[in-house]
């Protein structure tokens, strides 16, 4: 059997091409992360097998195994999400409320790595009260004139027994939904006593006994934080200001001054900015926090200006750095800053999830000097890596600790889940029908 080529031939580009992302694509791109994820939860014994040897040997070990949440699963959920597709929703909700007990007793333990998990839950929130919303405009108008037909017209009280039918349903979904946003505030109490170090940046791994930050954790924290806030609008505000505290502690400590690009992270009692700078998935990390923080304040504020420049400008300074490193085929090398290394299709889709946020949510327009070419290059730089079966390929194995990253690339779940997020936010196709997988 030979291997699937890439679905996309290298072309001249001339206008945005997620936007013409065939639908059937996205929709076997949809069913493969619907499987990564069922693997996720329900492991091989083979896998187990190889994560037991691995702990005996003493090297990581596969988190997902013990934690069904952390981030590999985190970014398959936030794909699923984005889709827009309510059976891909329906499965991305159902995981999460299955794997936190929501409404229970005694609701599992939760971790700093959850923190993806639980903002992908937010947005699934976000993206029910706006479909809500636009469902309830009708709402009004149809009550008074449905209300008034009379039964022996059959034809039409059919149709209104199910507009009631179908506002009754709103409201179940409304209360399964509200769900997420209570196991958020009770996740956010959790993250705030985790341990941190002397500013405040919760440390990524205190059992290390460091105080290690990394992108990673700033990213996903941020990113949860602030949607949080936005979900809880006016009463979100404190948590608006933990994203900041984040963000503003990593601009200050972790970044490379020459390039303006991240290091993987940094500690203040070492004094050490820590890792290579310029990985991709680590600016992938932060710019998808950083992006939401922005839009968060955009939402709570209620206005097209930003109030924190503070972090408003930088933001614009740290995205130009990043497009400021792209190869002649509009790609971005795993290590951001050289010209013909790998490329991280993880860490790219990462980055185009980010910038795809940013350009819908308007930020885009507060940076004249980015060019639409910029982003239209760096998408469709993603492009040859997916396979015409939906399988999205070229993606680094996970990193190991500060600079360790085997040269393993190949198809993992966070480039699938990326990648899936990344390309819906732009496809004209929202609602894609998830083919059957086996």
């Amino acid at each position: 059997m030979t291997e699937s080529q890439p679905f996309f031939p290298t072309k001249q580009i001339e206008d945005d091409p997620f936007e013409k992302f065939p639908p059937s694509l996205l929709s076997k791109m949809t069913t493969i992360a619907l499987r990564n994820l069922q693997e996720i939860e329900h492991p091989s014994p083979l896998k187990r097998g190889k994560d037991t040897v691995k702990r005996l040997l003493k090297r990581p070990g596969d988190a997902s195994i013990q934690d069904p949440l952390f981030w590999p699963a985190g970014l398959l959920l936030l794909g699923l999400v984005e889709t827009g597709n309510p059976e891909a929703q329906n499965s991305a909700r159902t995981y999460l409320q299955r794997h936190l007990h929501a409404g229970g007793a005694h609701p599992r333990l939760l971790h700093l790595d959850d923190a993806l998990a639980m903002g992908a839950g937010l947005r699934l929130l976000e993206k029910e009260e706006e479909r809500i919303v636009a469902q309830r405009q009708e709402t009004p108008q149809e009550t008074s004139r449905l209300s008034a037909i009379p039964s022996r017209f059959s034809d039409l009280s059919s149709r209104r027994e199910d507009f009631f039918s179908r506002r009754e349903d709103f409201s179940s979904r409304r209360k399964d939904f509200s769900s997420l946003l209570h196991e958020g505030e009770r996740f956010a109490d959790i993250l705030r006593k985790l341990p941190a170090d002397a500013e405040g940046s919760l440390i990524y791994n205190p059992a290390s006994g460091g105080d290690d930050i990394f992108a990673d954790g700033c990213g996903m924290v941020s990113f949860f934080f602030s949607l949080l806030a936005a979900c809880k609008g006016q009463d979100g505000s404190s948590y608006l200001s933990f994203a900041a505290s984040q963000l503003t502690a990593f601009l200050q400590h972790g970044m490379d001054k020459r390039s303006g690009l991240p290091y993987h992270g940094y500690s203040l009692k070492k004094g050490a900015k820590q890792g290579i700078p310029g990985w991709s998935r680590a600016a992938g990390w932060l710019l998808m926090g950083y992006t939401e923080y922005l839009i968060a304040c955009k939402k709570m504020n209620g206005r097209q200006s930003l109030p924190d420049e503070k972090l408003f400008l930088p933001y614009f300074q740290l995205l130009q750095s990043i497009l400021n490193c792209q190869r002649e085929d509009g790609a971005l090398s795993w290590i951001l800053c050289s010209s013909e290394g790998a490329v991280d299709t993880s860490g790219l889709s990462m980055l185009c999830y980010a910038i795809g946020r940013a350009e819908g949510e308007g930020l885009l327009a507060e940076c004249p000097t980015l060019l639409p070419q910029q982003i239209f290059s760096l998408r469709h730089s993603l492009l040859p890596y997916i396979r015409e079966d939906g399988l999205v390929t070229g993606s680094l194995s996970a990193c190991e600790d500060f600079a360790v990253h085997r040269q393993i690339y190949g198809s993992f779940p966070w480039g699938q889940g990326a990648a899936l997020a990344a390309i819906s936010l732009s496809s004209k196709e929202e609602s894609h029908h998830v083919r059957e997988g086996k």
